[in-house]
């Protein structure tokens, strides 16, 4: 994770791990991909930010977007029911 101009953002692997266990960094790219489409409802809520580099570079989605993002489908009726809590994980003994 990063910060920019007072704004936290990460990979989408790094996203999917502070929103919880039932949230994976593919659902994070479909939010964004979704937040691409002018006919969604997620539509301008998560833009990505490409920076080329090695390989394929590396795409960055800023965090409260993505939190906000995640509320909002977490209260949507459709699609598969999301399973995780909202506690945190104990600490390992």
């Amino acid at each position: 994770m990063i910060w920019i101009a007072g704004n936290e953002y990460g990979t989408a692997a790094e996203i999917a791990q502070r929103l919880g266990p039932d949230v994976t960094a593919d659902r994070v790219r479909d939010w964004a991909r979704r937040s691409a489409n002018p006919a969604d409802p997620l539509h301008g809520l998560l833009p990505r930010y490409h920076a080329p580099g090695r390989g394929r570079g590396t795409t960055w989605y800023c965090f409260v977007q993505a939190a906000k993002v995640e509320a909002i489908t977490r209260r949507t009726k459709g699609g598969p029911t999301r399973t995780g809590t909202w506690r945190r994980p104990s600490a390992p003994s």
